[in-house]
């Protein structure tokens, strides 16, 4: 994403000091700026507004502050990750309006499905993808806004910490196509029971759009029950069951899978390396 700073105070309501310079992405962390970027200094464990200057010096070409202008070019915001949000909003709603996004969540297995995704794509289609395991209110809308010029699908993976959490995601990502990859114990302490990480995770389906399609884990009954909240198609997958099979899967000597995949559109033999 390549923008103005003066776009960037309009779709964040905040107040642009400075000269008006072009950022093209965006980081929370000032280690990771290469050159042009946009830095949003985040107030958490570390207060970011604190490495404005090591951001400024690493090559960032303007920052997200909620505090008073300083040197370089800034925008002033009241709150940095709601103004962050908003961008990551913008970024959708403009740069990327028709532009399929894949939302990825699960108890476990998230950042590897997103990852195979991704690789999976690339070729047919030049595929954007969230970095590592950036996947909360932070790293889905860094995800949008890092989307390369050329991008023409993006696939974000969505956590949660409690209800409410992934549809707040989707609000701001609408993704079109859902993944679903298991619910299991992971985050019991924050969502009760099972049944609590169940309702979680399908806030994603029930974000779906009627026309985008949602993907199930047919052999978790309750991945599969949320084929009854989505308003989109479904497509299911798994071993035991499913629109889509894997079968006759093995490991080999380094942990490498092989397996016979079935498909409505025909079989194939899959060797991960």
């Amino acid at each position: 994403m390549r923008l103005l700073t003066s776009a960037v105070a309009d779709a964040v309501g905040g107040v642009l000091a400075g000269p008006d310079v072009e950022v093209a992405g965006a980081s929370v962390d000032s280690r990771a700026i290469s050159g042009g970027e946009l830095f949003v200094a985040v107030r958490a464990a570390r207060d970011g507004h604190r490495f404005i200057d090591d951001a400024l010096a690493a090559g960032a070409a303007a920052y997200l502050s909620a505090e008073p202008a300083g040197s370089g070019t800034s925008v002033v915001v009241a709150d940095t990750v709601v103004a962050l949000t908003a961008l990551g909003r913008s970024c959708r709603d403009h740069r990327l309006e028709g532009v399929p996004v894949i939302g990825v969540t699960g108890s476990a297995g998230k950042t590897s499905t997103k990852d195979l995704l991704a690789a999976a794509l690339d070729g047919p289609f030049r595929p954007a993808a969230s970095e590592r395991s950036f996947n909360n209110e932070l790293g889905v809308p860094l995800t949008l806004l890092n989307a390369a010029d050329e991008a023409d699908v993006v696939v974000v993976e969505m956590g949660a910490r409690g209800i409410g959490h992934i549809a707040a995601l989707c609000q701001t990502a609408r993704p079109t196509v859902g993944v679903v990859t298991n619910v299991g114990l992971a985050h019991t302490e924050m969502l009760g029971s099972l049944d609590g990480v169940a309702r979680a995770k399908a806030e994603l389906v029930e974000s779906l759009p009627a026309e985008g399609t949602a993907v199930l884990n047919a052999d978790d009954q309750r991945v599969a029950a949320m084929a009854s909240v989505s308003a989109a198609a479904v497509l299911t997958f798994g071993v035991d069951g499913g629109d889509v099979q894997a079968s006759d899967v093995a490991l080999d000597d380094e942990l490498r899978p092989t397996f016979r995949l079935l498909t409505p559109w025909g079989s194939a033999d899959v060797h991960l390396t």
